[in-house]
């Protein structure tokens, strides 16, 4: 949900100057339209941030069919222009490429917000919460579930236990998920058709339980394996649940391009969905974006290692079957070393700092997970693991290195998910064995659990952009949506100031990057992390052309003079996108309501 720009008379003033300024320049641009190349569409007097590297920085551009012509200067675009091509006057907004997601839940969320919206992020109070609950419920008598995503440990005096949801909504099934997808809260009835339905499914969800009676206490520590399929039958899931599945896996890729996200990488796909991703391609569902999505494999597979290879095989064959330029299956699996910082769930050398009772627990123990990275590498799959820990890190990193050396050295590009607390004496290894630090910059903002989990000597070392890529670490972003907005503007202004939630810069500010060099690794970077740098990432003749049109100028978001005249808070930046085009093709034009 989007929200008007708050501006300030600051900013009233500066704008009536640049609307003055930019009188001179509103002219169409001229040409004599007898170019030997004409070109569908062309771009003049614009701002352009290429990412790539051999010419950065241009002025003109020209789209032929799906793919970039020319970049460069106004005067060599004239070839390009003929007398059907469409000429756009950029008049000095920035255009950069479109942006790459490297770890999201675009399709699988995205979908299932159908049945848990992401709504519960704007809640403050536990009572809020509740209202919400109870309003969901009578809004939606013939849903199978009432869920959303969003609510905050520390927004719960009590902890999640089950009585609370109990007392707001006793006779349907409640499931909600925190804003980390880490922790699950259930009522009373969640937890009954669960337990009956697919008690194995359930454990893994790592329920917490009271020691005096053994019942589950509403708390879920290791929610984010949550897959509905496990609990509702085909029928429950099927005409109109899976009619607003589809619909709102449509209305959150739309948001994702009208912030100028073009590619998004799903890292987390379970195969009960796959023939509705699949069905929802061939309705149209993906014409206007590109999505990458990754086989989620859980610790319980190593139980049966030969049906676990089968499978991985079968994935494997998606890539020839079922992909294409919209969509690729069958590259990329996901993985969990440990969870989040949050509900101390995430793998620590030391115990947390506020409960010296525990550091975490792991999912795999290491000889475990080394099994499992060695099985999926010699099958030639890319393994993306989530690690929050800086012994989770380091757990994976082992994983890693011993599965290229007893497969062979290759090309891999296994990731590291999250990648907070990477310890730095894992660098050298990281670079030379080409592991990807996959981070995600809008979780730095952080929260008083974080600060009292970490403790300030390791929010020092927390999420090291600048360091590890100066230590030769391919570095890509993302925004774990829905953990965090889609919207990149939020995690580029994140990761120039080093801001954190009580609005100070004292968790290793020296770490910040400059946002021309965060767009070049949100987008050149991440489609690298992708193996899609041939054909997006950056703005150079023969790659697609997948690109931004901003009508505000990026960069200058960490300046004074911005932070002075615009309101920075959730929604306030989502504006800020005048198109996007996706394969040459206009898929989002500002005040139109579906390109």
């Amino acid at each position: 949900m989007k929200r008007q720009v708050q501006v300030s008379l600051w900013r009233a003033l500066a704008g009536g100057v640049l609307f003055l300024a930019a009188l001179g320049c509103a002219t169409e641009p001229s040409f004599d339209r007898k170019g030997s190349r004409p070109a569908d569409l062309v771009i003049v007097n614009a701002s352009i941030l290429t990412s790539d590297v051999g010419q950065p920085y241009a002025d003109s551009l020209a789209v032929t069919g799906e793919r970039i012509t020319y970049v460069g200067p106004r005067r060599g675009v004239a070839d390009f222009v003929g007398p059907g091509t469409e000429v756009i006057n950029g008049r000095g907004r920035l255009v950069t490429p479109g942006f790459v997601d490297n770890h999201c839940h675009a399709l699988w969320i995205g979908g299932m917000s159908f049945l848990q919206p992401p709504e519960l992020f704007a809640l403050d109070t536990q009572d809020d919460i509740l209202a919400w609950v109870k309003d969901r419920a009578r809004k939606n008598p013939d849903l199978p579930l009432i869920g959303g995503i969003g609510w905050r440990m520390n927004r719960l005096p009590n902890g999640p236990r089950r009585e609370i949801l109990d007392a707001a909504l006793p006779d349907r099934p409640v499931m909600l998920m925190s804003y980390s997808g880490q922790a699950g809260w259930l009522n009373s009835k969640a937890i009954e058709l669960m337990e009956k339905r697919n008690p194995q499914a359930f454990e893994r969800l790592a329920p917490v339980r009271d020691p005096q009676t053994g019942a589950c206490t509403g708390e879920c520590k290791h929610y984010h394996v949550i897959n509905f399929y496990d609990y509702f039958t085909p029928e429950e899931m099927s005409g109109r649940v899976e009619e607003g599945i589809m619909a709102a896996m449509k209305a959150t890729l739309d948001e994702a391009l009208s912030y100028g996200v073009t590619t998004m990488h799903d890292v987390q796909i379970y195969p009960q969905f796959i023939p509705l991703i699949l069905k929802f391609r061939d309705r149209g569902g993906l014409d206007k974006v590109r999505v990458r999505c990754a086989y989620f494999v859980g610790h319980e597979r190593l139980a049966d290692e030969t049906q676990l290879r089968k499978d991985l095989l079968a994935w494997k064959e998606l890539r020839a079957k079922e992909s294409g330029p919209h969509l690729v299956l069958g590259e990329s699996l996901k993985f969990y070393i440990d969870g989040t910082v949050d509900n101390r769930t995430a793998l620590l050398r030391k115990p947390y700092s506020d409960d010296p009772s525990t550091h975490g627990k792991a999912d795999w123990s290491q000889e475990e997970f080394d099994r499992v990275i060695g099985i999926a590498d010699s099958l030639g799959l890319q393994c993306c693991t989530h690690a929050c820990g800086d012994e989770g890190a380091h757990r994976v990193i082992n994983a890693y290195e011993r599965a290229l050396r007893a497969n062979g050295a290759r090309d891999a590009r296994h990731s590291v998910e999250h990648c907070e607390m990477p310890p730095p004496e894992d660098w050298p290894r990281m670079a030379r064995l080409g592991i990807i630090a996959s981070m995600q910059p809008q979780h730095f903002y952080g929260d008083d659990m974080v600060q009292r989990g970490l403790g300030n000597e390791r929010l020092q070392q927390w999420m090291p952009w600048r360091s590890l890529h100066e230590a030769g670490v391919h570095v890509s972003f993302g925004t774990d949506w829905a953990a965090g907005p889609f919207n990149p503007a939020y995690g580029l202004l994140i990761a120039a100031l080093r801001m954190n939630y009580k609005g100070t810069r004292d968790w290793a500010p020296g770490e910040a990057l400059p946002v021309e060099d965060s767009i070049r690794i949100w987008t050149l970077g991440s489609a690298r992390n992708l193996f899609m740098e041939k054909e997006i990432g950056s703005l150079a003749p023969g790659k697609y052309a997948d690109l931004v049109i901003f009508n505000t100028d990026l960069r200058k978001m960490p300046t004074l003079w911005f932070l002075l005249t615009h309101k920075v808070d959730l929604g306030t930046l989502d504006d800020f996108v005048d198109m996007t085009m996706v394969g040459g093709r206009k898929v989002y034009e500002k005040g139109k309501p579906d390109a």
